[in-house]
């Protein structure tokens, strides 16, 4: 093997500069942004430069295309200049598209869009220099160096990376210099962002009618796909195949993961078919050509299976983004494996019909978002008709809201007028959340007065949950997204959530006490809470698992008992179930006497399941104890 000079190398580097400018200033730009990003504090806080980043991000792989096209078309370098100034205006449009501050009411919608706008370019990169019919062996080895050279960049940069990071690392051992951990993310950052870059795109035929006579197969990609991906493909499909015996001969509905799993594998097995190409023209080809020709075959029954289960969750629990892909891949690869099986040998048809399809599914009434938001809008509608809670468009009992002065908003009106059995109520909250995650909640506004979303739009949004705001709207108790998603065979609570906090605003009295001891027994992830307070100088708590049992405070060696669970009780039954809200320190607080020294425990926050003794549990509870050492005798 000859190794490169480095003149060679120097003569590349120069030539991938003229031949992509545009992709390598969106590298030296976007790595720079990346760098100054690393540096800041908080990348929430600058929004729009995570957005640029991935715009610039997205251009690399947007202006090779170009070039590409340009190069094959003889494109004039006028013309060239015109289709650089249209793409900046492509760029421009898809970073307008992102959310431009950081605040609650944003959804995943421009992110996804991002992402198959991602996956459709870098799938069009495949076929973009040979549109026209035929020319099979040079799109293949077009492909072929496009692959080889990505994984060759991928590999020297990973090795640039660690050796000058372990360089820096023994520096600073050896010779006692301090480098800044932000240091080390800068070496990953230029060694993938440039030097990774820089490296492919040099790369890049130049010659494509060339490129189209090259006849060799590397023997390490022959190697790799042999005895490592055809193994590797052959077990996946066994595994699969067993399961649809399964399913036939206990009649068990297949499970939703299933989908993943044979789409991951479809996609497997058409990469492998993809890089054995050659082997059909080959004598030699044995097997493998055999398998080549079998594969598709053996896809029907797997996509009949993908298509069952996603059907079955779709009836259930209506379409999403999520299943409107995974229903979206199982056509495509029904329209794969007829292509191939019906004759057809053009694998072009490959990268070709998936772009399409993704960006197809991107926009339009029939798109990804508008289709999977009409689907929950009707499903949510129902469900509230049929039990006349929506009755003529509008949604009967509902809650009417005040701001408080620290911008919160406060029921005016009686809460929980509405009723649904458990099922419902976790498919209305499952249904809200959704759409607030994915598409937003102006669609709701036509059955909620404008009063209801005028104080949604000016209350405190940091604080405000919209969700739970616009369930509370409509006369019905809040479920939070992971107890309303337990449902069929993952359900793990029959019981009811409640959760109680104190008011932010509420000032809690300290005068007559000693000593506060914060506590935190379990940990509230959603909240910030994630380190357990239960011991420290002079005092420990046993926290409770279940409703029934008490917190006991041991301060000094007095050991006190607070009736925790005498609480519960009572916020269960002057709450009613499910019940979310805020409370006075009054309501959460517990006073008791021991030893000569009074006590008081003062909840911040009180969740915890209750119905089911099976599923009771306390979820999380944080506050203070108060001390007095020499109560005052009564």
């Amino acid at each position: 093997m000859k190794f490169p000079s480095l003149q060679h190398l120097k003569e590349e580097a120069i030539t991938a500069a003229f031949r992509f400018p545009m992709s390598l200033l969106c590298a030296f730009l976007g790595t720079g942004l990346a760098i100054y990003l690393v540096e800041l504090d908080s990348v929430e806080q600058n929004l729009g430069l995570l957005h640029l980043l991935l715009t610039l991000a997205l251009g690399i792989p947007l202006f090779f295309l170009i070039d590409i096209f340009a190069e094959k078309r003889e494109l004039t370098m006028t013309q060239r200049g015109l289709t650089w100034i249209g793409t900046v205006g492509v760029l421009v449009l898809i970073y307008l598209s992102f959310p431009s501050e950081n605040l609650p009411g944003n959804t995943r919608a421009p992110y996804i869009r991002y992402l198959v706008y991602n996956l459709a370019l870098h799938l069009t990169v495949a076929f973009i220099p040979y549109l026209d019919r035929g020319q099979l062996t040079g799109f293949w080895n077009y492909n072929k160096a496009l692959f080889i050279r990505l994984v060759v960049a991928v590999f020297f940069s990973n090795v640039i990376s660690s050796g000058i990071t372990m360089a820096l690392g023994a520096i600073s051992i050896l010779f006692d210099v301090d480098f800044e951990p932000e240091t080390y993310a800068h070496v990953f950052l230029l060694t993938l962002g440039i030097f990774n870059t820089w490296y492919f795109l040099a790369g890049i035929p130049v010659d494509f009618m060339a490129e189209a006579a090259l006849e060799t197969y590397p023997k390490g990609l022959k190697i790799f796909t042999q005895f490592i991906l055809i193994p590797l493909l052959v077990i996946y499909l066994l595994i699969l195949y067993f399961y649809g015996g399964k399913i036939i001969l206990l009649w068990d509905w297949p499970r939703g993961i299933v989908a993943y799993l044979i789409i991951a594998i479809s996609v497997l097995g058409i990469f492998t078919n993809l890089l054995l190409f050659p082997y059909q023209k080959e004598k030699e080809g044995g097997w493998i050509k055999g398998f080549y020709r079998a594969f598709y075959f053996l896809l029907v029954p797997l996509v009949v299976l993908l298509f069952i289960a996603i059907g079955i969750r779709i009836q259930e629990y209506g379409l999403t983004v999520n299943r409107y892909i995974i229903a979206l891949m199982g056509v495509w690869l029904a329209f794969i494996s007829g292509y191939f099986i019906s004759g057809f040998k053009s694998i072009k048809t490959i990268p070709m019909s998936l772009a399409i399809v993704m960006m197809l599914s991107s926009f339009g009434p029939w798109g990804m978002f508008s289709l999977s938001e009409r689907n929950q809008l009707v499903r949510l509608e129902n469900i509230l008709a049929e039990n006349s809670i929506l009755v003529d468009g509008k949604i009967k009992n509902q809650v009417t809201w005040e701001l408080t002065s620290t911008g919160n908003p406060r029921p005016k009106s009686a809460k929980n007028r509405n009723s649904l059995d458990q099922k419902q109520l976790n498919q209305v909250n499952s249904i809200i959340q959704y759409l607030e995650n994915y598409h937003g909640l102006e669609g709701l506004r036509p059955w909620l007065s404008e009063e209801s979303f005028t104080v949604l739009e000016t209350a405190n949004q940091l604080e405000l949950d919209r969700s739970k705001f616009i369930v509370e709207s409509m006369g019905l108790t809040f479920v939070p997204e992971y107890e309303a998603n337990l449902e069929g065979e993952f359900a793990i609570s029959k019981s009811t959530f409640f959760r109680f906090e104190l008011e932010k605003s509420e000032a809690i009295p300290l005068s007559g006490f000693d000593q506060m001891v914060p506590f935190v027994t379990h940990p509230d992830y959603g909240t910030g809470e994630q380190m357990e307070v239960l011991d420290g100088k002079d005092y420990s708590i046993t926290k409770p698992v279940s409703i029934r049992e008490n917190l006991v405070f041991t301060w000094k060696g007095t050991k006190v008992e607070f009736k925790t669970s005498e609480m519960v009780a009572s916020l269960i039954e002057k709450n009613g179930p499910g019940e979310n809200r805020t409370m006075t320190w009054e309501d959460l607080s517990l006073d008791q006497n021991s030893d000569g020294r009074a006590f008081r425990l003062i909840f911040k926050r009180l969740s915890f399941q209750a119905g089911d003794p099976e599923f009771e549990r306390i979820e999380a509870l944080s506050g203070i104890i108060l001390i007095r050492e020499n109560p005052t005798p009564e």
